[in-house]
This record gives structure tokens, C-alpha cells and sequence, in this order.
């Protein structure tokens, strides 16, 4: 039995849609929704309960249409009598059969985007059976605990009462709400062994291959005998191909089909995509096994409770091929540690069937990703620019899966020129060294034509701005910040461009070199390295020579508000037009 009951105090028009049009998703034929009270009170006191004809049955949007979860549904209830001041009052209860579930978890967050007057949680179980719980920056929340004593069965009761809780925005790219909110997690699951196993166990019965799927295997690698490769195409096929159902609602209970039934229906969850691609895999004759992906965000393995559904990240399938291992995520592709998959538990058995914990990390998460672009450029009388550049990438700036081919190297190398040089274009490029540690490559360049010019003025512009901004973002254009900014890593960035100019030629606008930005929070900025990093640009106009620096480095994965002003409005005047033109001619 899950039963929320709640009160919610409308003072302003902008939460209606959330707490005056609630949906409430249950499973028709397989739970029961109850709905014990949903009414209004008015600001004069009066109640006005919601009619019957204001309770209405939609289809959930993240899973209509899919035959296999045609059960559920949204109970739609539609208040009357909103205005200021009133308040909302909702009580349901969702009854799942014995059975249904193989164990019974939450992962709850306390606070809001608006403010929480009081928010009470409670778990009630047979006494004697101890639910695992944790409770994550949690300061002021009171625990309490009850048991039965009367006669019949008797039952343990853990509440947890908080109160007077702020709200809390979600704003861009702030620290996940599982990281910056006061969280409780509680589950029935005895261990994480037994949560690991329950659900590779059921994929790994499901992943067994019949001609559909040898078939369906073999179209897929083709012609192709090299086991990593036919892996690598079988999980292409996969990606182009099936429907993935992410839903959380497909996952109650941890269905998974036969690999045949989801490869006929062409659709299904994280397990049964798993399931598929297992099937696929072992048709061909490579020994295969899964484990469970687990967001490492989200649950660290020195937590007191096991993995909840938040944190299940999908199950990846791990082919044992001669040169080692080989990890693939139905959705994902294959990908490697260090990778495009990191911050990731994955959780299997090892040779001897004893649960194995695997750490996935991602690129650049041990050290800072590099970025290094370097060169000289000439302008002949003509306006025409050529010149070479020397490209240097580490960390997250990559992904060496990706670079295989020898058209993807060349795009990258088309597009890290493209973030230093606008209107220029690669003739031609060598990539010196790739390898899982850095990245080498040389590029000639030219601008595509004459350089823009206006009368006998010329212009070149040294990109967008910051190079790193693809692969690390940051949330620049609001002003106003009260939550932490994540930063996908810590990273360097060094630009060191050389222009010259023919002889006759002067400069007459240089790209400006931004002035510090100081405010109460501390050091200047540009000037002096802070806490979380450093950001400089130098300009140097000598005769015919221009000589370009920018420097930048982020040396923390969480910027408090105050000090990512100072860097929101650094990183901004670098991408203004005054930052990034040169304007030269005779």
C-alpha cells in the first residue's frame, strides 16, 4: 500500500498545472487506485470537493501507444475553485498485489521548488523486519520509531518529520537534486547482491538465442569475422533500429520478455534491450555474460541502502573475447574505462559467481582534460589567409571509440579549427598520435576565401570564443544563480595564435584583452589563480605581428553562485565580438 496525502497552499498562478491538474499513474488490472479525499478549501472556508466529472483517465505520454504497458493509466484530477489562498487537499492510496514487486524501495526527496511546511514520510513493516534506510544531508529532520502492541499482526512504523523546508530551484546545470537536497532512500532489497542478481538472472534467462535471433544476428555483422567488431555492429543495429521504452513505468516489477517475443515486438526496457543484444551476441558464438549499470551520482557502495530505481542505470553486456572483456550498452554502443559511459557501478558475477563491483570513470575524471591549440598564420596582399595548426586533446576532449575512421578524425580536426578560426577550412591533417591518452594532429589551413572585408578594412575572427564550451558547457546567460553550477570536470584550455600581416598592412582594431573582473568575492580575476580556476587574454600587436593567448582552467567540479558570476562574466566577455576580431588591411 503507497498512500500520499497532501496540502498544498496556492499563492500565485504559476503551480496550477502541477498541483491543480495532477496526474496519478497506477496499473489498471494490476493495482488499485483509491482516492480518499480531493477538494478545495476556498479563502472563506467553505470546502468544494472536485466532481465526479472533473476525475478523468488519460494515457501516460512517456509509454502510450506500446502494447505491453497498455494497462496504464493517469487518473486526472481537476480542482475546482482555484484562487490565492486556497488550499489544495489530495489523498490516494495505490494497492499492488503480493507478488507484483520482488521488494519495496523509495527514493524520496524532502524539500521542493517551493517552500515545505511540514513533509512527513512513514514505512510500515511486519515488526521484526528492519527496511534499510538512509538519510542524506538531512539536519533537522526528527526519526522516529513505533511498534505495535496490540493483537493480531504486529508492525513496525518509521516516520521521518520535517519541516519549514526552503525552496529549492532547479536551476541549469545545477548539482543533481540526489546530490543538494535532503533525501531519503529506504528499501526492502536485503543486500545489494540480491538486487544485482534478481535482475541480471532475469535478463540473462531471457537472452536466449533462437533462429529469429541468428538470424536477425548474422544480417546484422554481415560479412564481418572479427568478434570486437561484430559486437560493435550488432550494438549499431540495435541502436538504429529498436525502440527503447526508458520509462520507469516499464520496469515495475523487472519484466523481461524472451529475446525472440522483444525482437519480434521490436520495443521493450533496459532489461529486454539487454536481453536482445545478449541473445544476438551469444548466436554468434561469443561467450557472454550482463551486469548492472548503476549511476554512481546516485549510490556510492558505501551506502547503508541498496540501489534504488533511481540510480539503475540499464544492464550492459559484457562479451568475453580473447583480447579481454568488451562492455555494451544497448543504447550506448560499446565503450571503455575510462569512457563515454563513466561515473558508472557496473555489477556482475566474476568467474566464481561472487558478485563483482566494477567502477566505470569517465574521461577526465582522475585529471584535468587538456585542450591545446597552437599556430601561425600568414595573410598574403590578397586577403587570403593560410597557415598550420598543432592540436593537442586529452580527457574529456575525445573519445578515442569514436576516432576510428578516418573521416571522424578529420572532423574533429575540422572542428577544433573551426573554434579558433572562423571562415577557415582544413586542406589537409595528420593525427600524430592517438592512443587512450592524449591526442596529436597537425592541420593546414585557409580561409575559404578572402578573408570579410568592409572597404579596404579585413576581418579575422578567432572563433566563437572558449574552445571548451562543446564538450564542458556552462549555463551563461542568466545573471541570476542561487544553486551550485556543475562542471562536467576540470579542464585546461591554451590558445597561442600567431598572425602576420603583409608588410604594407597595419592593424588598426586588435582583439581586446579583457580587464580583470573584481567584485567582494575575491582575487581579480584573469590576474591571479582562484580556488576554482583561471581565466586570461593577452593580445600583443607588434608591427605586423599579432600574437594571441587565452588561457583557461576550471579547477573545481562544483562552482558556488557567487564565485561562477566572476566566471559566467569572464567566459562572456571572451565571446564578445571585441574579444575575438582582428581588423587589419593597408
Amino acid at each position: 500500500h503507497r498512500r500520499d496525502h497532501k496540502w498544498v497552499k496556492l499563492l500565485h498562478d504559476r503551480p496550477i498545472g502541477r498541483f491543480g491538474d495532477p496526474r496519478i499513474p497506477f496499473v489498471n488490472g494490476q493495482q488499485e487506485l483509491i482516492i480518499h479525499k480531493a477538494q478545495t478549501f476556498l479563502p472563506d472556508g467553505t470546502i468544494q470537493p472536485v466532481p465526479d466529472y472533473s476525475f478523468n483517465i488519460a494515457a501516460p505520454d512517456d509509454i502510450a501507444g506500446w502494447p505491453e504497458y497498455a494497462g496504464w493509466n493517469d487518473q486526472i484530477v481537476s480542482f475546482g475553485g482555484i484562487q490565492d489562498n486556497c488550499v489544495l487537499e489530495l489523498d490516494y492510496e495505490i494497492v499492488t498485489p503480493a507478488g507484483v514487486l520482488p521488494w519495496i524501495e523509495a527514493d524520496i526527496r524532502l524539500d521542493d521548488e517551493y517552500p515545505v511546511v511540514e513533509r512527513i514520510v512513514s514505512v510500515t513493516v511486519p515488526k521484526g523486519f528492519t527496511p534499510h534506510y538512509q538519510l542524506d544531508r538531512a539536519l533537522g529532520v526528527r526519526q522516529e520509531t513505533q511498534h505495535s502492541t496490540g493483537t493480531g499482526s504486529k508492525t513496525s512504523t518509521y516516520r521521518w518529520t520535517a519541516v519549514n523546508l526552503p525552496g529549492a530551484r532547479d536551476e541549469a546545470q545545477a548539482v543533481p537534486w540526489t546530490r543538494r537536497c535532503p533525501r531519503l532512500r529506504f528499501s526492502t532489497c536485503p543486500d545489494v547482491d540480491i538486487w544485482a542478481r534478481t535482475i541480471t538472472q532475469r535478463v540473462d534467462q531471457a537472452g536466449r538465442a533462437d533462429e529469429t535471433i541468428k538470424k536477425f544476428a548474422e544480417a546484422a555483422v554481415e560479412e564481418e569475422r572479427d568478434p570486437t567488431e561484430q559486437v560493435r555492429k550488432l550494438a549499431k543495429k540495435l541502436h538504429d533500429s529498436f525502440n527503447f521504452v526508458t520509462s520507469s513505468k516499464a520496469l515495475l516489477g523487472l519484466p523481461c520478455r524472451g529475446a525472440g517475443d522483444v525482437l519480434r515486438a521490436n520495443y521493450g526496457n533496459p532489461l529486454e534491450s539487454a536481453a536482445l543484444l545478449l541473445a544476438a551476441v551469444r548466436s554468434l558464438g561469443i561467450k557472454a555474460s550482463v551486469a548492472v549499470g548503476v549511476d554512481a551520482t546516485v549510490w556510492s557502495e558505501s551506502d547503508t541502502v541498496e540501489p534504488t530505481e533511481s540510480a539503475f542505470s540499464g544492464v550492459v553486456v559484457v562479451a568475453d573475447l580473447p583480447e579481454g572483456p568488451v562492455y555494451v550498452h544497448p543504447q550506448r554502443g560499446l565503450f571503455r574505462n575510462p569512457g563515454n559511459w563513466g561515473r558508472h557501478w557496473l555489477l556482475g558475477e566474476d568467474a566464481n559467481g561472487k558478485l563483482e563491483k566494477t567502477y566505470v570513470y569517465a574521461r577526465g575524471e582522475n585529471e584535468p582534460s587538456e585542450l591545446t591549440i597552437a599556430g601561425k598564420i600568414a595573410v598574403d596582399k590578397e586577403g587570403v589567409a593560410t597557415g598550420e595548426l598543432r592540436i593537442r586533446l586529452t580527457g574529456g576532449f575525445y573519445d578515442p571509440k569514436a576516432l576510428e575512421t578516418a573521416d571522424a578524425q578529420k572532423s574533429l580536426v575540422a572542428n577544433m579549427v573551426g573554434r579558433v578560426l572562423s571562415d577557415f577550412e582544413v586542406t589537409g591533417h595528420s593525427v600524430v598520435t592517438l592512443s587512450e591518452q592524449v591526442l596529436k594532429a597537425t592541420a593546414n589551413v585557409t580561409s575559404k576565401e578572402a578573408l570579410k572585408s568592409y572597404s579596404d578594412r579585413h576581418m579575422l575572427k578567432f572563433g566563437d570564443g572558449p574552445a571548451f564550451l562543446p564538450e564542458f558547457p556552462l549555463p551563461l546567460h542568466r545573471s541570476l544563480r542561487t544553486t551550485d553550477v556543475q562542471v562536467d570536470g576540470q579542464l585546461r584550455e591554451q590558445v597561442d595564435l600567431t598572425v602576420e600581416l603583409p608588410e604594407e598592412w597595419q592593424v588598426f582594431v586588435a582583439p581586446a584583452s579583457p580587464p580583470p573582473v573584481e567584485d567582494a568575492t575575491g582575487p581579480a580575476f584573469g590576474t591571479t589563480d582562484a580556488p576554482w580556476g583561471r581565466v586570461a587574454q593577452k593580445v600583443e600587436v607588434d608591427g605586423q605581428t599579432i600574437r594571441f593567448h587565452r588561457e583557461i582552467a576550471i579547477t573545481a567540479d562544483t562552482i558556488s553562485p557567487g564565485k561562477f558570476a566572476r566566471l559566467r562574466k569572464a567566459v562572456n566577455q571572451l565571446r564578445a565580438t571585441k574579444s575575438l576580431m582582428l581588423v587589419c588591411g593597408k
